[in-house]
C-alpha cells in the first residue's frame, strides 16, 4: 500500500505488530488454562488499561501473538477452523458475535490503531462536524 504524502511515515502493518508486540510482551508469558495458572501473572483488563484498548482487542491480540488460550478460544477457533460460520459458532456455544471474534486471531491489521490513515482520519473529522451540534 502506498504511502500518502501528507502520512509518509504511515503503515498500518507496522503499527499493528508494534501493539502486537508491546501488548505481547507487557502481558509477559503465555496463559493456557490447561497449566497451573500464576496469581501474580498479568490480567486481561491489566493489559487493556495499559494500552487504552477494550478487553476483547487484548484477548485477541494475545490470541494472534499466541499467548492466551482456553477453553473457550481453543473451542471457538476449532469451530471456526472446521468451517463454521461467526453466526453458527453463535448458535454453538450461545456466545455473541463480538465475543467470538474476540477469541479468534486477526486475519488482517486491527481497527482503532493509534496511528490512523490519512483516509481514517478525515473520516473521524467528518463524524465530529457532522454530530457537532450547533452553539
Amino acid at each position: 500500500m502506498p504511502a500518502h504524502k501528507r502520512k509518509p511515515n504511515y503503515n498500518p502493518t507496522s503499527t499493528m505488530q508494534e501493539l502486537m508486540t508491546a501488548v505481547c510482551d507487557y502481558y509477559g508469558d503465555p496463559v493456557d488454562d490447561r497449566k497451573e495458572k500464576d496469581a501474580d501473572h498479568v490480567s486481561l483488563h491489566d493489559v487493556a488499561d495499559e494500552f487504552d484498548i477494550t478487553v476483547m482487542k487484548a484477548r485477541k491480540l494475545l490470541i494472534t501473538g499466541g499467548l492466551y488460550s482456553t477453553v473457550l478460544s481453543r473451542k471457538v477457533q476449532e469451530l471456526h477452523a472446521q468451517g463454521l460460520t461467526v453466526a453458527q459458532i453463535t448458535e454453538e456455544t450461545g456466545l455473541k458475535r463480538a465475543s467470538i471474534n474476540s477469541y479468534l486471531p486477526y486475519a488482517h491489521i486491527i481497527y482503532n490503531l493509534p496511528d490512523i490513515s490519512i483516509k481514517a482520519e478525515r473520516q473521524k473529522q467528518y463524524r465530529e462536524r457532522y454530530h457537532r451540534s450547533p452553539d
